[in-house]
Protein backbone atom coordinates (compact mmCIF):
# COMPACT_ATOMS: atom_id res chain seq x y z
CA UNK A 1 0.00 0.00 0.00
CA UNK A 2 2.99 2.13 1.07
CA UNK A 3 4.38 1.96 -2.58
CA UNK A 4 1.48 1.88 -4.42
CA UNK A 5 0.58 5.63 -3.09
CA UNK A 6 3.48 7.05 -3.53
CA UNK A 7 4.71 7.80 -0.20
CA UNK A 8 7.21 5.58 -0.30
CA UNK A 9 11.03 7.37 -0.53
CA UNK A 10 13.11 6.25 -3.46
CA UNK A 11 16.07 5.49 -1.15
CA UNK A 12 13.85 3.04 1.00
CA UNK A 13 14.06 0.45 -1.18
CA UNK A 14 10.75 -0.82 -0.25
CA UNK A 15 11.06 -4.49 -2.63
CA UNK A 16 13.97 -4.76 -1.14
CA UNK A 17 12.51 -4.41 2.26
CA UNK A 18 9.89 -6.46 1.48
CA UNK A 19 11.97 -9.65 0.15
CA UNK A 20 14.22 -9.81 2.67
CA UNK A 21 11.47 -9.44 5.46
CA UNK A 22 9.99 -12.48 3.76
CA UNK A 23 12.28 -14.62 3.35
CA UNK A 24 13.51 -14.21 7.00
CA UNK A 25 9.71 -14.93 8.44
CA UNK A 26 9.98 -18.52 6.17
CA UNK A 27 12.79 -19.27 7.63
CA UNK A 28 11.34 -18.34 11.52
CA UNK A 29 9.10 -21.04 11.01
CA UNK A 30 11.27 -23.84 10.45
CA UNK A 31 11.94 -25.82 13.54
CA UNK A 32 14.15 -28.39 12.14
CA UNK A 33 16.26 -25.76 10.93
CA UNK A 34 16.44 -23.69 14.48
CA UNK A 35 16.69 -26.96 16.20
CA UNK A 36 20.28 -27.14 13.67
CA UNK A 37 21.42 -23.58 14.69
CA UNK A 38 20.78 -24.50 18.56
CA UNK A 39 23.34 -27.20 18.55
CA UNK A 40 25.90 -25.02 16.19
CA UNK A 41 25.62 -21.86 18.87
CA UNK A 42 25.98 -24.56 21.74
CA UNK A 43 29.29 -25.96 20.29
CA UNK A 44 30.56 -22.30 19.44
CA UNK A 45 29.80 -20.99 22.26
CA UNK A 46 30.94 -23.78 24.71
CA UNK A 47 34.26 -24.03 22.59
CA UNK A 48 35.75 -20.22 23.40
CA UNK A 49 37.01 -19.85 26.89
CA UNK A 50 36.07 -16.61 27.29
CA UNK A 51 31.85 -16.84 26.46
CA UNK A 52 32.71 -20.30 29.17
CA UNK A 53 33.96 -17.37 31.69
CA UNK A 54 31.18 -15.50 31.47
CA UNK A 55 28.79 -17.91 31.99
CA UNK A 56 26.91 -17.94 28.65
CA UNK A 57 25.34 -20.96 27.97
CA UNK A 58 23.07 -22.33 25.27
CA UNK A 59 20.27 -25.03 26.77
CA UNK A 60 19.74 -27.85 24.42
CA UNK A 61 17.13 -29.34 22.17
CA UNK A 62 14.81 -32.25 23.42
CA UNK A 63 15.18 -34.20 20.02
CA UNK A 64 12.45 -36.82 21.14
CA UNK A 65 9.75 -33.91 21.57
CA UNK A 66 10.62 -31.43 18.69
CA UNK A 67 9.29 -31.62 15.53
CA UNK A 68 9.37 -30.00 12.25
CA UNK A 69 5.94 -27.20 14.09
CA UNK A 70 7.69 -27.77 17.68
CA UNK A 71 10.77 -27.56 19.13
CA UNK A 72 11.15 -28.63 22.99
CA UNK A 73 14.63 -27.19 24.59
CA UNK A 74 16.31 -27.88 27.74
CA UNK A 75 14.32 -24.89 30.88
CA UNK A 76 16.45 -22.30 31.96
CA UNK A 77 15.89 -19.92 34.76
CA UNK A 78 16.08 -16.02 34.03
CA UNK A 79 14.83 -12.42 33.29
CA UNK A 80 15.43 -10.65 30.50
CA UNK A 81 18.57 -9.31 30.31
CA UNK A 82 17.29 -5.98 30.59
CA UNK A 83 16.63 -6.02 34.09
CA UNK A 84 20.07 -6.49 34.95
CA UNK A 85 20.25 -2.23 34.94
CA UNK A 86 20.06 -2.62 38.84
CA UNK A 87 22.99 -4.48 39.29
CA UNK A 88 26.36 -3.30 40.53
CA UNK A 89 28.46 -1.34 37.51
CA UNK A 90 30.64 -3.83 37.42
CA UNK A 91 28.58 -6.62 36.55
CA UNK A 92 26.68 -4.45 34.01
CA UNK A 93 29.49 -3.75 32.52
CA UNK A 94 30.76 -7.50 32.60
CA UNK A 95 27.77 -8.39 30.58
CA UNK A 96 27.45 -5.67 28.37
CA UNK A 97 30.94 -6.41 26.97
CA UNK A 98 30.31 -9.86 27.44
CA UNK A 99 27.48 -9.04 24.73
CA UNK A 100 29.31 -7.25 22.47
CA UNK A 101 32.06 -9.74 22.35
CA UNK A 102 29.38 -12.51 21.26
CA UNK A 103 28.18 -10.30 18.76
CA UNK A 104 31.79 -9.33 17.15
CA UNK A 105 32.44 -13.06 17.12
CA UNK A 106 29.33 -13.95 15.74
CA UNK A 107 29.81 -11.92 12.81
CA UNK A 108 33.94 -12.00 11.95
CA UNK A 109 35.26 -14.92 13.46
CA UNK A 110 31.90 -17.88 13.40
CA UNK A 111 30.46 -15.85 10.03
CA UNK A 112 26.87 -17.56 11.92
CA UNK A 113 24.96 -14.74 13.79
CA UNK A 114 21.18 -14.91 15.65
CA UNK A 115 20.06 -11.39 14.23
CA UNK A 116 16.98 -11.01 16.04
CA UNK A 117 18.33 -8.39 19.01
CA UNK A 118 15.13 -9.10 21.05
CA UNK A 119 16.48 -8.36 24.73
CA UNK A 120 14.12 -11.32 25.94
CA UNK A 121 15.89 -13.85 23.63
CA UNK A 122 18.77 -13.25 26.62
CA UNK A 123 18.08 -14.55 29.64
CA UNK A 124 19.97 -14.01 32.87
CA UNK A 125 20.34 -16.21 36.01
CA UNK A 126 20.52 -13.43 38.87
CA UNK A 127 21.34 -16.18 41.19
CA UNK A 128 24.30 -17.73 38.92
CA UNK A 129 25.39 -14.70 36.86
CA UNK A 130 24.68 -17.11 34.30
CA UNK A 131 23.11 -15.50 30.48
CA UNK A 132 21.08 -18.40 28.55
CA UNK A 133 21.36 -17.72 24.82
CA UNK A 134 17.22 -18.37 23.59
CA UNK A 135 15.34 -18.89 20.39
CA UNK A 136 17.58 -19.34 16.73
CA UNK A 137 15.54 -19.03 14.10
CA UNK A 138 16.98 -16.01 12.69
CA UNK A 139 19.88 -17.56 12.51
CA UNK A 140 22.40 -17.36 9.80
CA UNK A 141 25.84 -17.46 8.18
CA UNK A 142 27.39 -14.88 5.94
CA UNK A 143 29.54 -14.97 3.18
CA UNK A 144 32.98 -14.70 4.14
CA UNK A 145 34.10 -11.97 1.28
CA UNK A 146 31.21 -9.88 2.46
CA UNK A 147 32.78 -10.00 6.57
CA UNK A 148 35.76 -9.26 5.40
CA UNK A 149 34.74 -6.50 3.78
CA UNK A 150 32.62 -4.85 6.32
CA UNK A 151 35.25 -5.72 8.83
CA UNK A 152 37.54 -3.14 6.59
CA UNK A 153 34.59 -0.95 6.54
CA UNK A 154 34.23 -1.03 10.82
CA UNK A 155 38.03 -0.68 10.95
CA UNK A 156 38.36 2.49 8.77
CA UNK A 157 35.12 3.93 10.83
CA UNK A 158 36.75 3.47 13.93
CA UNK A 159 40.41 4.95 12.62
CA UNK A 160 38.30 7.87 11.06
CA UNK A 161 39.84 7.24 7.79
CA UNK A 162 37.52 8.51 5.16
CA UNK A 163 39.56 6.83 1.87
CA UNK A 164 39.22 3.34 3.19
CA UNK A 165 35.91 3.86 4.13
CA UNK A 166 34.54 5.26 0.80
CA UNK A 167 36.99 2.79 -1.15
CA UNK A 168 35.41 -0.43 0.79
CA UNK A 169 31.94 1.29 0.46
CA UNK A 170 32.15 1.52 -3.39
CA UNK A 171 33.76 -2.12 -3.70
CA UNK A 172 30.93 -3.31 -1.44
CA UNK A 173 27.86 -1.90 -3.03
CA UNK A 174 26.78 0.32 -0.28
CA UNK A 175 27.80 3.28 -2.56
CA UNK A 176 27.91 3.82 -6.99
CA UNK A 177 30.99 6.87 -6.40
CA UNK A 178 27.82 9.18 -8.36
CA UNK A 179 26.77 10.18 -4.83
CA UNK A 180 26.17 14.27 -3.78
CA UNK A 181 28.52 15.50 -0.77
CA UNK A 182 25.01 15.47 1.13
CA UNK A 183 24.65 11.30 0.72
CA UNK A 184 28.31 11.02 1.27
CA UNK A 185 28.74 13.45 3.82
CA UNK A 186 25.80 10.88 5.65
CA UNK A 187 27.23 7.73 4.91
CA UNK A 188 30.68 9.23 6.70
CA UNK A 189 29.06 10.43 9.61
CA UNK A 190 26.69 7.79 10.45
CA UNK A 191 29.49 5.52 10.28
CA UNK A 192 32.26 7.28 12.12
CA UNK A 193 29.55 7.27 14.94
CA UNK A 194 29.05 3.35 14.31
CA UNK A 195 33.28 2.72 14.84
CA UNK A 196 33.11 5.18 17.56
CA UNK A 197 33.26 3.12 20.47
CA UNK A 198 35.65 1.08 18.77
CA UNK A 199 38.04 4.35 18.46
CA UNK A 200 40.02 4.44 21.41
CA UNK A 201 40.88 2.01 24.80
CA UNK A 202 39.47 3.96 26.91
CA UNK A 203 36.11 2.98 28.35
CA UNK A 204 32.92 4.15 26.49
CA UNK A 205 30.13 5.37 28.28
CA UNK A 206 26.93 4.03 26.01
CA UNK A 207 24.37 5.94 27.64
CA UNK A 208 25.42 9.35 27.41
CA UNK A 209 26.69 9.21 23.74
CA UNK A 210 23.28 8.79 22.21
CA UNK A 211 24.85 6.72 19.71
CA UNK A 212 22.21 5.62 18.03
CA UNK A 213 19.42 7.91 17.72
CA UNK A 214 22.74 10.06 16.82
CA UNK A 215 23.36 7.41 13.69
CA UNK A 216 19.47 7.78 13.20
CA UNK A 217 19.86 11.38 12.39
CA UNK A 218 20.89 10.46 8.95
CA UNK A 219 17.96 8.67 8.49
CA UNK A 220 16.16 11.06 6.12
CA UNK A 221 19.42 11.75 4.04
CA UNK A 222 19.77 8.06 3.09
CA UNK A 223 16.20 7.73 1.80
CA UNK A 224 16.19 10.92 -0.15
CA UNK A 225 19.50 10.64 -1.83
CA UNK A 226 20.72 7.31 -1.58
CA UNK A 227 21.25 5.67 -4.96
CA UNK A 228 21.36 1.97 -4.32
CA UNK A 229 19.94 -0.41 -2.07
CA UNK A 230 22.89 -2.12 0.45
CA UNK A 231 23.75 -5.19 0.45
CA UNK A 232 21.13 -7.59 1.35
CA UNK A 233 23.29 -8.97 4.30
CA UNK A 234 22.81 -5.68 5.98
CA UNK A 235 18.91 -5.23 7.16
CA UNK A 236 19.64 -8.01 9.64
CA UNK A 237 23.60 -7.05 10.31
CA UNK A 238 22.35 -3.75 11.25
CA UNK A 239 19.56 -4.64 13.61
CA UNK A 240 21.47 -6.85 15.39
CA UNK A 241 24.46 -4.61 15.62
CA UNK A 242 21.62 -1.81 17.00
CA UNK A 243 20.21 -3.62 19.30
CA UNK A 244 23.95 -4.83 21.08
CA UNK A 245 24.24 -1.07 21.34
CA UNK A 246 20.93 -0.32 22.46
CA UNK A 247 21.55 -2.62 25.46
CA UNK A 248 24.49 -1.39 26.70
CA UNK A 249 22.74 2.09 26.58
CA UNK A 250 19.72 0.42 28.55
CA UNK A 251 22.06 -0.88 31.11
CA UNK A 252 24.64 1.84 31.21
CA UNK A 253 27.68 -0.51 30.30
CA UNK A 254 30.96 1.77 30.36
CA UNK A 255 33.50 -0.37 28.83
CA UNK A 256 36.40 -0.52 26.31
CA UNK A 257 35.97 -1.92 22.92
CA UNK A 258 39.05 -0.93 21.03
CA UNK A 259 40.61 -4.60 22.19
CA UNK A 260 37.19 -6.23 20.63
CA UNK A 261 37.67 -5.26 17.17
CA UNK A 262 41.14 -5.90 17.63
CA UNK A 263 40.81 -9.68 18.57
CA UNK A 264 38.72 -10.00 15.67
CA UNK A 265 41.18 -8.26 13.18
CA UNK A 266 43.56 -10.65 14.55
CA UNK A 267 41.94 -13.83 14.24
CA UNK A 268 41.46 -12.86 10.29
CA UNK A 269 45.11 -12.17 10.47
CA UNK A 270 45.99 -15.14 11.54
CA UNK A 271 44.00 -17.20 9.61
CA UNK A 272 45.33 -15.51 6.82
CA UNK A 273 48.96 -16.51 7.76
CA UNK A 274 48.19 -20.26 8.06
Amino acid sequence: LVKASGLSPPGLFLDNVIRVGREELKVECDYKREAVSYHRFQQLISSDPGLVADRFVVPGVIEEFSTDRILVTEYVRGGTIDKVIDLDQDERNRIGKAILRLTMLELFVWRFMQTDPNWGNFLYDVRTRTTYLIDFGAARDYDEEFVRGYLNIVKANADQDEKALFDESIRMGFLTGEENSMMLEAHKMSGYCLGEPFQSYEPYNFKESRITSRISEHGAVFLKHRLTPPPEEVYTLHRKLAGAYNLCIKIGAIISCRDLLDEVIEHVELKDRS
